[in-house]
């Protein structure tokens, strides 16, 4: 395995994996309980008595939400390019399924190696330009 020529390589590439991870997190964060509080206990004095209210002003940490919108924004541009939707199948087969390898994801979208390489590549470099790397 190589050395990443750049510092910022491997963290946008991890940004990307986590992206699934953090849009579920913002769901649920948003996401109120109709369910009641069954515990019998009082609740604190500075509880909000709103749980729509309360959902709607829970957020995630601020670098969480730039790198989530880093991702969306070069899945969109991605998706809005000529040939997006075979470049989406194969990031998400890389990154998001975890079960194949670059050189599998090109067998599996019927791609070269060397293309599949290129678009992970332009992927990875959108997604760094999304977030201010470059």
């Amino acid at each position: 395995m190589s050395t990443p020529r750049y510092d910022w390589w491997p963290y946008v590439k991890g940004m990307i994996r986590r992206y699934p991870g953090l849009v579920e997190r913002e769901k649920e964060l948003h996401n109120t309980s109709i369910s009641p509080v069954l515990s019998g206990l009082p609740r604190p004095i500075n509880s909000v008595s709103d749980p729509t209210g309360a959902a709607a002003l829970r957020e995630l940490p601020e670098i969480n939400r730039k790198e989530m919108d880093a991702v969306r924004e070069a899945i969109e541009e991605t998706q809005a390019m000529k040939t997006g939707k075979e470049k989406m199948r194969m990031i998400k087969l890389v990154f998001w399924d975890g079960r194949y390898t670059l050189e599998g994801s090109a067998q599996q979208c019927h791609i070269s190696y060397r293309t599949a390489r290129r678009w992970h590549s332009e992927f990875i470099h959108l997604v760094a330009k999304k977030f201010g790397f470059i």
